[in-house]
C-alpha cells in the first residue's frame, strides 16, 4: 500500500501531541474521573468525561446517562460531542474525558503522536460496511448472486474486478478497506481513484451529486443514500478482505487506567450494562437512543432504524460475548489478530514505525476486563441491568 493512508488522522494526533495537550493531571484542576458529588452519605458519585462520536452505537453511554444507569454504578457521566475519532484523541489527551469513541484502525493510527492512548473496551462487533453505487452501472450484490446461482466465491471475483478504473468518495480512514479488497483479486492502488473528503457526510453527499463511482463508510450515510432510490449496494462484508473485520471500541489513556483502576472498572461494568439493558428490551432501550443520536448526530433516525443499526449491521458486545470473543485468544473474532493487521498495514504505509507492537495498546483492556470478571458482585449487578 502506498504512503500515508489515515495520514489526515495521524497529522491530526500529532498536531494535539506536539500541542502540549497531553497532561490530564493538571494540578490547577482535578483529573477527570476523580471529580466526587456530595451526596449526602449515599453511594459516592464520580463525575467522568465520555467523547461521544457521532455514530448510532456511542448512543450507548447517552441511554446511560440519560435513564440514570450511569449514577446506579456510581458515575454521573459528563458526554461531550467530538466529531471524530481525532477530535476525541484530542480530548483525551487534554483530560477533558477519560474515554472517547474509536474503533482499532483509527486509534491505532493515532498512536504515533499520542502513545499514551490505549484501548479501553469493546462495544460493537461492526458488520456494516458496503460498497454503495448508482442503479444502471452494475448490479446490485444480490442480484449477481443469484446470476451466479448462489456461487459467492464467483460472485466475489467479479465484483472486485468490477470495481477497477472505479473513483471511491471517502474519508481517508476507509482507505483500506478498498485497497485491501481488490487486493484479492491482483488490484492495487493504481487501478482506482480515490476522493478524499473531511467527513463520512461530506463523501456522502458528493456520491449523491454525481462525483465518483463508489462511496463506504458510515452506515448512516450508506442507509441515507440507499433511502434516495437511486443507489444500490454492490458488496459488502462478502467482498471485503481482513481490514473488513472491525470493532466498534472505547479509547482511554494510560494515566487514566493507573490513577483511576476503580473508576475505571465501574465505567466498563456500565458500559456492559447498557447493552444488557439492550439486549433485555431492544424497543425500549431503542426509543431513548434513538432520538439521543439525532440529537447528537443531527441525522434524524427513528427507534427502529437506530434498532435495525444495532442488530444487522451491528453486535453490541455483552459482557459474555467479549469473554468468547474479543478477549479470547481462541475466538476468530479476538482483538490480537485485528490489531496485528491493522499494525502491519500502518508500518507498510508508513504510518507506524517498524517495531510496533499492537499488544502494548490493548492488553492494558484486556488486564481491565480480567479484574472485572474476578467482582463477581459486579458481574451479576451487569447481567440484571435493566432500564428504568
Amino acid at each position: 500500500m502506498k504512503k500515508k493512508m489515515l495520514s489526515v488522522l495521524l497529522v491530526l494526533c500529532m498536531i494535539f501531541a506536539l500541542a502540549g495537550c497531553g497532561n490530564a493531571e493538571d494540578p490547577g484542576n482535578k483529573p477527570a474521573g476523580n471529580e466526587q458529588e456530595d451526596t449526602g452519605g449515599t453511594q459516592e458519585i464520580i463525575k467522568v468525561g465520555i467523547g461521544v462520536t457521532p455514530y448510532p452505537m456511542y448512543a450507548v453511554l447517552s441511554v446511560a446517562h440519560e435513564t440514570g444507569l450511569d449514577k446506579e454504578y456510581g458515575l454521573d457521566l459528563d458526554l461531550q460531542v467530538v466529531s471524530s475519532t481525532s477530535a476525541g484523541a484530542q480530548s483525551l489527551v487534554r483530560g477533558d474525558v477519560v474515554i472517547s469513541g474509536s474503533c482499532i484502525s483509527e486509534h491505532l493510527a493515532c498512536v504515533s503522536g499520542s502513545p499514551n492512548l490505549v484501548n479501553f473496551t469493546p462495544l460493537g462487533d461492526f458488520k456494516g460496511f458496503f460498497f454503495v453505487g448508482r442503479k444502471g452501472n452494475l448490479s446490485s450484490w444480490d442480484e449477481l448472486v443469484e446470476e451466479k446461482n448462489g456461487d459467492i466465491e464467483a460472485a466475489k471475483e467479479q465484483r472486485l474486478n468490477d470495481l477497477k478504473g472505479k473513483t471511491f468518495c471517502i474519508i481517508p480512514q476507509r482507505k483500506a478497506l478498498i485497497l485491501d479488497a481488490i487486493a484479492q483479486v491482483g488490484l492495487t492502488e493504481k487501478d482506482v481513484t480515490f476522493m478524499n473528503f473531511g467527513d463520512d457526510a461530506k463523501a456522502a453527499n458528493a456520491l449523491l451529486s454525481g462525483t465518483g463511482d463508489f462511496y463506504i463508510g458510515s452506515l448512516p450515510q450508506q442507509r441515507s443514500l440507499m433511502n434516495q432510490g437511486d443507489f444500490i449496494n454492490i458488496g459488502g462484508s462478502d467482498i471485503l478482505g481482513e481490514a473488513g473485520l472491525w470493532f466498534d471500541t472505547w479509547m482511554t489513556t494510560t494515566d487514566f487506567l493507573e490513577n483511576n483502576q476503580e473508576t475505571a472498572i465501574k465505567l466498563q461494568a456500565l458500559i456492559f450494562g447498557a447493552v444488557n439493558a439492550f439486549d433485555a428490551d431492544q424497543d425500549k432501550f431503542s426509543e431513548v437512543a434513538a432520538r439521543l443520536f439525532t440529537e447528537t448526530s443531527g441525522t434524524e433516525t427513528p427507534a427502529e432504524e437506530w434498532k435495525t443499526f444495532m442488530t444487522e449491521f451491528d453486535d453490541l458486545v455483552s459482557v459474555d460475548e467479549a469473554k468468547e470473543g474479543f478477549y479470547n485468544p481462541d475466538s476468530d473474532r479476538y482483538w490480537e489478530k485485528t490489531v496485528n493487521y491493522t499494525v502491519k498495514t500502518l508500518i507498510e504505509s508508513g504510518d507506524l514505525p517498524e517495531g510496533t507492537d499492537g499488544k502494548q495498546y490493548y492488553t492494558a483492556g484486556e488486564e481491565l476486563f480480567q479484574k472485572l470478571l474476578e467482582d463477581q458482585e459486579l458481574v451479576e449487578k451487569i447481567q440484571n441491568t435493566v432500564l428504568p
